[in-house]
């Protein structure tokens, strides 16, 4: 496994101040990672839900407090949206979130996905959500793994390579070859370069 796109971390204080803020201690697994891979890409990088296959890891959330989007900003975004105790750590390009959830226990979380799509059911061709009594109730929460060392080591899919130059997300023949999540991860490297998207 590799790591693409990895962001310096800037302060390795800055992990205690999220912890603080959060009022939880991340497993050192996670952190060492953080510490080496600060909001980088794993490559391969798919994984599998309790719910779904083929869903796409994304990258790890940024611990620089100064970026725009970082952990604690991100957190902010969708705290509403997600049970108590239940924390960010990697995020898809489409808008979706690996978590921690500490609801079972602050020393060992298990780590879940939360999908932003809401909870619906089809009745007579016509799709309806239900009313719910808390927000967070209207989204899907997935077992993925039972720590973050397991979803690494469940990864699989595509090779993503790194390139300083960025020539290959420039040939689109070969770059067809991706599908689902994999291609969605390429097409977002390619919009960053204000390059088109990859339509098979």
């Amino acid at each position: 496994m590799k790591w693409l796109y990895t962001k310096n971390l800037k302060d390795v204080n800055s992990i205690q101040r999220v912890e603080s803020q959060l009022g939880v201690k991340f497993p050192l697994d996670y952190i060492n990672i953080v510490k080496e891979h600060n909001s980088s890409t794993p490559s391969p990088n798919t994984i599998d839900t309790s719910r779904q296959r083929g869903k796409a890891f994304g990258e790890l959330l940024d611990f620089n407090l100064d970026a725009e989007q970082n952990i604690i900003s991100l957190y902010d975004e969708i705290k509403n949206k997600i049970p108590k105790k239940v924390y960010p750590i990697t995020m898809d390009p489409g808008g979706n979130f690996l978590c921690y959830d500490f609801r079972q226990g602050e020393n060992n979380p298990i780590v879940v996905r939360w999908d932003h799509e809401q909870k619906f059911i089809i009745e007579d061709k016509e799709i309806i959500i239900e009313d719910r009594e808390r927000e967070s109730e209207y989204y899907h929460l997935d077992f993925v793994a039972n720590s973050f060392t397991e979803v690494l080591t469940e990864l699989y899919g595509e090779d993503i390579e790194e390139s300083n130059s960025w020539d290959k997300f420039q040939d689109e023949d070969n770059l067809k070859k991706f599908s689902g999540e994999d291609l969605t991860q390429v097409n977002r490297i390619r919009a960053l370069q204000g390059l088109p998207p990859i339509v098979k």
